[in-house]
């Protein structure tokens, strides 16, 4: 609880002290994991962040944002979706730093991998009409879901291999490289 209201106090030091930016130009990324619950711009745009001069739009958000909102404490439903939104985006940058830094290194998913897990999860929906108002449910269709596997299974097994060439845990070498890779990484964020 301490933690939370250093990190809260903290982010409110940084929006009284930074200055007044102009409409539509990114501002500074927000510590990781620090909930942030400032109002959302209206309307929400459309690319929601840029890594590395790659474009990260709100659909590719709202299924992990939809998870968070879930899981958040009740509160007004306004705040609850801005800080489920910037903690999805947060979530989603670190990852789309891990991929890029996962294939500049070539690391890959796993074909045969992919097509197993993505096997195994339409098992659990064997009617067609079941899988499609599942996959609906988070955002995505068999395809986007193809791709959502690849990609996890891409981070993974480079987290997997930087854990090994370290000595540490996965979890470890993941948050070494996250730091590391936001340092240098080019990251605009728009919500």
């Amino acid at each position: 609880m301490r933690a939370a209201l250093v990190a809260f106090a903290c982010l409110l030091c940084v929006a009284a002290c930074s200055p007044a930016r102009e409409k539509g130009t990114p501002g500074p990324s927000p510590p990781a994991g620090a909930a942030d619950s400032r109002p959302l711009p209206s309307p929400l745009p459309d690319v929601v962040a840029r890594v590395n001069g790659r474009t990260v739009r709100l659909a590719q958000i709202l299924p992990i944002a939809l998870t968070k909102l879930k899981r958040l404490p009740a509160a007004p439903q306004e705040q609850r979706k801005a800080e489920a939104l910037r903690l999805a985006l947060g979530e989603y940058v670190e990852r789309e730093l891990l991929v890029q830094e996962a294939l500049a290194h070539g690391v890959s998913a796993d074909a045969r991998s992919v097509d197993w897990a993505y096997d195994q999860m339409r098992r659990t929906h064997p009617e067609e009409a079941d899988w499609t108002k599942y996959l609906a449910g988070q955002g995505l269709d068999p395809q986007s879901l193809r791709a959502e596997l690849r990609v996890q299974q891409t981070v993974a097994a480079f987290l997997e291999r930087e854990a090994a060439s370290r000595g540490v845990s996965p979890d470890e070498a993941r948050g070494a490289l996250v730091a590391a890779l936001r340092a240098r990484a080019r990251i605009e964020l728009f919500l």
